[in-house]
């Protein structure tokens, strides 16, 4: 998560469709598109909280 000027904020995450895209130029090219991108961020961010 970022603050409006641009910064991390520490220790809090992000998935699904709360998040910015990743596909190229910010697009969404259809149904069921963000679900793969949720699936991998969501589990990243479980591996950073379940390290601490």
């Amino acid at each position: 998560m970022l603050r409006e000027d641009g910064s991390a904020i520490p220790g809090l995450h992000a998935a699904d469709n709360t998040t910015a895209s990743v596909m190229r130029r910010r697009t969404y090219p259809g149904l069921g598109s963000t679900m793969g991108p949720a699936v991998v961020f969501g589990y990243r961010a479980a591996r950073v909280i379940s390290s601490r």
